[in-house]
């Protein structure tokens, strides 16, 4: 079926999808930095698309940030800002679920298997997707499998505070 939207229409609404994904990029980057006390831009930045693929991830760690990453044994950085995800679909059929699918798109795009998916949707925390770090964590989280790979899903602020722990926080 083909649209019958204007091809002007159609530019704008990718121009605006495009907008909204850059800002919850850099909007992911200042968190993370704020949280070492730093300025986002000297500790991140954004890659430009291949195509519709970024081999890179969204997001490149530099500077002190990308020795941090590193050595926490963190893959590449994907964010994503869509209003459809659910946590239903994780109990449903983990490996149909929005979230797994573009996990998965994201290590095909980055030869990787070890991506971090940073998500959120309009109104709720954000939150971070990580492939088995053998981590336990002490806060809340969601865990679930597919095949034999296991997944954890938990806040921003707990994955922060569980990777690089920190006196009184």
């Amino acid at each position: 079926m083909e649209s019958k939207l204007p091809e002007s229409l159609k530019a704008k609404i990718a121009r605006a999808s495009r907008n909204k994904g850059s800002n919850y990029e850099r909007d992911v980057a200042k968190k993370i930095s704020a949280y070492f006390g730093w300025e986002w831009d000297a500790c991140f930045f954004r890659t430009k698309p291949h195509g519709m693929k970024q081999p890179n991830g969204d997001i490149q760690p530099i500077n002190d940030m990308n020795d941090l990453w590193r050595s926490a044994k963190l893959g590449p950085l994907e964010c994503k800002s869509r209003k459809e995800w659910n946590f239903d679909q994780l109990f449903k059929q983990p490996s149909n679920s929005c979230l797994y699918r573009y996990w998965e798109k994201s290590n095909n795009d980055t030869k990787r298997d070890d991506t971090v998916l940073f998500f959120t949707k309009p109104s709720v925390s954000d939150y971070v997707m990580t492939a088995n770090r053998n981590l336990i964590p002490i806060s809340p989280a969601l865990t679930f499998k597919v095949g034999n790979d296991y997944f954890l899903i938990q806040t921003l602020k707990s994955f922060l505070i569980e990777t690089w722990p920190k006196e009184g926080v």
